[in-house]
């Protein structure tokens, strides 16, 4: 197969610089990457001098049918509070260029399904999924990329994720033993780059949705883990159902976003132990080793 054009829409962000330097190591570029372009309001930043610095090619202004024109691979990295609108216009313009792969941005819990929550983020990605398989008529292979929690935010976001190591407690929202998937940043961008290769070369060789696991472990488990590395017992706190529904439903929408998130990791919706892709992507770890949590909580003993 010829080298591929890879198209990037948040890529100046942590996660989008690491997976342009891994599109443009030599593992991949020039023999499987021809080049890497990157949309930007401002060309002019520091994120986008580093990516030009890196051999990629800004494309100023928002995503367009024009802008995708000869691109392979469209992924869109961004994040935070999206708004449905925006998402499909740019999944529109994916689909009138010709691109043959989309990977929309998830990169978190697997929200598919009738759940008993919800939040407006998690409907949006599942409305904009919908709707650009809708307009793509199957000429678009489009892969969901599921990756639980991010290994490295585990401990810095603290008691917002109900794990306050300092105060030797942790609160799940739901059972306690229920495995959590997590990824390292680097896991995650070396995925990127394996799904657009092969999802590029042959649609079929990847599923429509991903889900990888680096490392799974519970809160019981984590409590344990940092407890040692700690020499401090962590309690294990258990807030059930109806009460995690309240918290799910009550105040504004990064309260209820995080609420939402500790439910789905507390009803099995980030355990990716048994289904998950990690043969299809990195058979036998032949191209990376996937970081685990006990790596990491030895490099920051849960703080």
């Amino acid at each position: 197969m010829s080298p591929i054009t890879v198209a990037i829409l948040g890529a100046t962000g942590d996660l989008g610089l690491r997976v342009v330097r891994r599109f443009l190591s030599p593992e991949y570029s020039p023999s499987q990457i021809s080049s890497v372009k990157f949309f930007t309001r401002n060309p002019s930043s520091s994120g986008a001098q580093e990516l030009k610095t890196l051999g990629a090619e800004p494309v100023e202004g928002e995503v367009t049918a024009d802008g995708l024109q000869g691109v392979d691979v469209f992924i869109s990295l961004i994040g935070g509070v999206t708004n449905l609108d925006y998402m499909n216009n740019y999944a529109k313009a994916a689909v009138d260029a010709g691109v043959k792969v989309y990977i929309p941005s998830e990169y978190g819990i697997d929200h598919r399904g009738n759940n008993d929550f919800h939040h407006e983020l998690f409907d949006d990605k599942e409305a904009h999924y919908h709707y650009t398989s809708s307009i793509s008529g199957g000429k678009v292979k489009i892969v969901s990329l599921y990756v639980g929690l991010f290994l490295e935010d585990t401990f810095g976001l603290g008691a917002t994720v109900g794990l306050d190591t300092k105060n030797g407690v942790y609160t799940s929202l739901g059972p306690a033993d229920t495995p959590i998937s997590f990824n390292a940043r680097e896991d995650i961008s070396s995925s990127v780059v394996r799904i657009s290769v092969l999802a590029a070369a042959d649609p079929k060789s990847v599923p429509d949705f991903v889900r990888i696991n680096g490392s799974a472990i519970s809160y019981n488990q984590l409590a344990a883990l940092v407890g040692k590395a700690r020499g401090a017992e962590i309690k294990v706190v258990e807030v059930d159902d109806a009460e995690s529904k309240k918290l799910v439903s009550t105040g504004d929408h990064w309260t209820r976003f995080w609420a939402a998130l500790r439910y789905g990791c507390g009803h099995g919706l980030t355990d990716f132990t048994k289904e998950n892709s990690n043969e299809i992507l990195n058979p036998d770890q032949k191209y990376w080793n996937w970081k685990t949590m006990e790596e990491w909580v030895e490099e920051t003993k849960g703080v």
